[in-house]
């Protein structure tokens, strides 16, 4: 740390260059120093953290769309909505990882026990979280089990942890996978106290955050669930009677925002809906077109309290929920 009187003389500079616009040798003129002097002073004001240079990308930054925020608050009762537009080449996701680390961000300090899912969304949101100091008394908390077991999805324990260092705090996490191939195995990793002890945990989350999936899309979280769980032919034949929509924290609900009963709710080790109604804020992310039927469904299971989503599936969302038939609403 530099002494009073050297960070006097790099304050001063400092002022002088960046915030007067001045050039180095009218600083080197007014503090009695030559021009190199100036440019080493200027160099350790950045060192000391006197000055901080931020670059702001405008192609990188998120408008908010209070119009469709407040359409979205009223169809669905939610306690907030928080929907973006970006640049052209920003895409849906990036969009809404961007907002959702604003919401992080604005809410960081009135929370103490962050519950987390998995999947491409969240790994992104945790990716552009900015470094910051948290409550010591945070802790981050795992909804779903943490190995998953679905190749190329991102690791629910892999995002705790690497939010866990941003914030200096400490993350928990559930020794068992997010998805098994068989309603025995499943049954019997419930049995753990461990793994029932951690979803006990999660239950006691001030906050929820999960991405919202969307059956039919190609590639997407939903459709790897369903995949991974290595349903037999007859179990294949009654999911599809239920008629999936979509699925949150790896729990799958038909388009009026129902729970499924049958083979998709007896392979996964995490959070069920019941737990995350009594959690008292439930984030949801989406980003993109093709999940509007997943995300229109999500919204009606009462579970969600803040939904966060890019202005064209804000939009499409809304058009759908508008030509729904009479009766097709949250799930009490």
């Amino acid at each position: 740390m530099p002494s009073n009187r050297s960070l006097d003389a790099l304050v001063a500079a400092a002022r002088m260059y960046y915030e007067e616009g001045r050039s180095q040798r009218d600083v080197a003129r007014a503090l009695g120093l030559s021009e190199s002097a100036v440019s080493r002073t200027l160099a350790a004001a950045r060192d000391a953290g006197v000055v901080r240079i931020v670059i702001h990308d405008p192609r990188l930054l998120v408008d908010r769309v209070p119009r469709l925020e407040a359409r979205l608050e009223e169809a669905f009762g939610l306690s907030s909505a928080w929907v973006g537009t970006g640049a052209s080449d920003l895409g849906p996701t990036e969009v809404v990882a961007r907002l959702g680390a604003q919401l992080f961000a604005d809410r960081l300090w009135s929370t103490r026990r962050v519950g987390l899912s998995w999947g491409s969304t969240i790994s992104r949101l945790v990716e552009v979280i900015e470094a910051q100091p948290a409550s010591p008394e945070l802790e981050l908390l795992p909804l779903v089990g943490g190995s998953s077991a679905l190749d190329t999805a991102p690791s629910g324990t892999t995002s705790l942890y690497t939010l866990a260092q941003k914030l200096g705090v400490r993350a928990r996490r559930i020794d068992a996978p997010a998805i098994t191939e068989s309603p025995e195995t499943c049954a019997a990793i419930l049995r753990e106290s461990t793994v029932r002890g951690a979803l006990d945990l999660a239950a006691t989350a001030d906050t929820a955050w999960a991405g919202i999936g969307s059956v039919g899309v190609p590639g997407g979280s939903s459709e790897r669930l369903l995949a991974a769980m290595r349903l037999s032919a007859d179990e294949v034949a009654q999911v599809r009677a239920e008629n999936p929509a979509g699925d949150f924290c790896g729990r799958f609900f038909d388009d009026e925002g129902k729970p499924l009963a049958g083979p998709t709710s007896t392979r996964v080790i995490g959070i069920d809906f019941d737990a995350l109604r009594a959690v008292p804020t439930v984030v949801g992310l989406a980003g993109g077109m093709g999940k509007a039927r997943g995300v229109l469904a999500a919204l009606r299971t009462g579970v969600i309290d803040v939904a966060v989503l890019d202005a064209e599936l804000a939009d499409e969302v809304l058009r759908r929920h508008a030509a729904a038939p009479r009766g097709a609403g949250r799930v009490r």
